[in-house]
């Protein structure tokens, strides 16, 4: 685990003992940039990169921020780029934190280190909502709220994390071609699949899942998502039995949702977005999240 101090000041290219106070505050130079986040996580203080944009409509004003979660290959500068024209065209600032594989594998990553973990601050999801509160202090930020979009495994982030902490402040979370998805509900004696998925394991209990269901979360499917072989997606027992491909994971996972909510007997505010013509294309489908969410305005 790397810790603050020498492993920051080498990190930001500077003397051991001297720290760029500059590099430690989100979106305060237009066009792509980066932030050293200094999260006070798990054991110790993690250094966090975060990925940065700011057109230049925001240079003068405040405005709405995307937070983006990148996929399998943890580029987070692609993460970010895939909306730099949406952020432009929106007047969006965009940040997209670098989790690397070393510090944090998939059960820390993909799956936010929840299981048999009560303590929702020491979940990799709360990085998250730490950074915001960076992000707040900027002075750079409109509004209270984020979004929160991920592709692919970074979906599986976002799902989750709307899932497990619905108290966190985005105002709609995307979850945009996840390769599978922890069914909202705790059957895993249905074949024996407990977290990640299902909720067994988890701290969850239904009074979470009732907060979660009010919460907004777009789920978003590529409709040519259909590959049964793509390299990237997952192919055990579990994800397996949820569907074939992502298309069809996606939409038996809302299925699930929408019979769950109905048992609660709560509004279910998840909702199924199929985007025509694209497979598991990570640009593309930022490009429809960001028409959806902002092509209004």
């Amino acid at each position: 685990m790397v810790r603050f101090g020498m492993a920051l000041a080498l990190f930001a290219g500077l003397a051991p003992g001297q720290t760029g106070a500059h590099d430690l505050i989100p979106f305060q130079e237009t066009g792509r940039s980066h932030v050293i986040h200094e999260d006070g996580a798990r054991s110790g203080v993690e250094i966090v990169n975060v990925e940065t944009y700011v057109p230049a409509a925001c240079a003068a004003k405040p405005c709405p921020l995307v937070i983006a979660v990148h996929g399998l290959n943890r580029d987070a500068e692609a993460a970010r780029d895939n909306w730099v024209e949406a952020a432009d065209r929106h007047s969006l600032l965009i940040a997209a934190p670098h989790f690397d594989k070393e510090r944090f594998p998939t059960r820390l990553f993909q799956q936010g280190g929840v299981r048999d973990e009560p303590d929702r601050s020491r979940w990799v999801y709360a990085v998250i909502e730490r950074f915001f509160d960076r992000a707040l202090k900027s002075g750079r930020v409109a509004g209270t709220q984020y979004v929160l979009f991920g592709h692919s495994a970074g979906a599986q982030f976002v799902h989750r994390m709307a899932l497990l902490m619905p108290e966190a402040r985005f105002s709609t979370a995307v979850s945009a071609n996840a390769g599978y998805y922890t069914l909202p509900h705790w059957r895993g004696e249905q074949g024996g699949f407990a977290y990640p998925y299902t909720l067994d394991g988890t701290p969850a209990t239904e009074a979470t899942l009732r907060a979660g269901f009010a919460r907004p979360l777009l789920v978003m499917l590529g409709d040519q998502d259909i590959d049964p072989d793509h390299a990237q997606l997952n192919k055990s027992r579990g994800a397996q039995a949820q569907g074939s491909n992502r298309l069809a994971r996606g939409r038996f996972f809302m299925t699930v949702a929408t019979q769950e909510a109905g048992r609660l007997g709560v509004e279910n505010r998840w909702r199924e977005v199929v985007v025509p013509g694209v497979a598991h294309e990570s640009r593309r489908m930022a490009n429809a999240a960001a028409e959806l969410l902002f092509g209004g305005r």
